[in-house]
């Protein structure tokens, strides 16, 4: 009797996952490992079309999910604080610098980005929408229909954010967002421009790129 040969099968996702952790094994695990944990990100984000309810601040926004207010948090970059709040007090002790002029950076990234979008906008909101930070926001990237770059990439190259160290990079965060904040503080524009020493004390970032 002649048996035709089937055409195999697509591996599950978790099949391919399992694989690529096999490969860690004999390459090197420096090298890879971003690659899987953007593979990873991919398996699990989900991509909504939402309204915007509010700016909170420079990083986070309330959107409205599926009739839920939701807290989100612009994935991968981090805004001075505009209220006062424990990461405002632990920033203080870090830099020595005080509330006031920390706030005052804080407020203007919040203007900026009430400036990109305002309430009742619709905006694309991707990333999983099960996860939360240790603030209870949802780590997402948050895009304008039609528009190329999102809302994070935004922030970042205008000089009104920052990106995340690298363990963030790993959780999926792409990575030209470093090559925007290049960018941002070469030129420099944004705060970079307006206030350069205020934001290298608050970011920890070297006086140049050059």
């Amino acid at each position: 009797m002649h048996i035709t040969n089937l055409p195999a099968q697509a591996a599950p996702a978790t099949d391919m996952h399992d694989r690529l952790l096999q490969l860690l094994k004999r390459m090197n695990i420096h090298l890879i490992l971003p690659l899987l944990m953007l593979f990873t990100l991919s398996l699990s984000a989900d991509t909504v079309s939402c309204s915007l309810l509010q700016v909170e601040d420079g990083d986070t926004l309330v959107i409205d999910l599926n009739g839920t207010p939701t807290r989100v948090q612009l994935l991968g970059i981090d805004a001075p604080e505009d209220i006062a709040n424990p990461k405002l007090m632990r920033d203080t002790g870090r830099t020595g610098i005080g509330a006031d002029l920390l706030l005052e950076l804080g407020r203007l990234a919040t203007s900026h980005l009430r400036q990109l979008i305002s309430p009742a906008t619709k905006v694309n909101v991707e990333g999983d929408l099960k996860r939360s930070d240790k603030y209870g926001r949802i780590p997402v990237i948050v895009s304008l229909p039609g528009e190329e770059h999102s809302l994070n990439a935004a922030m970042v190259r205008q000089g009104y954010a920052i990106t995340l160290n690298a363990p963030s990079i790993a959780d999926g965060v792409p990575a030209e967002l470093l090559q925007l904040e290049e960018q941002a503080r070469r030129e420099p524009t944004g705060l970079w421009k307006s206030k350069p020493e205020l934001m290298q004390a608050w970011s920890g970032r070297s006086a140049s790129t050059r």
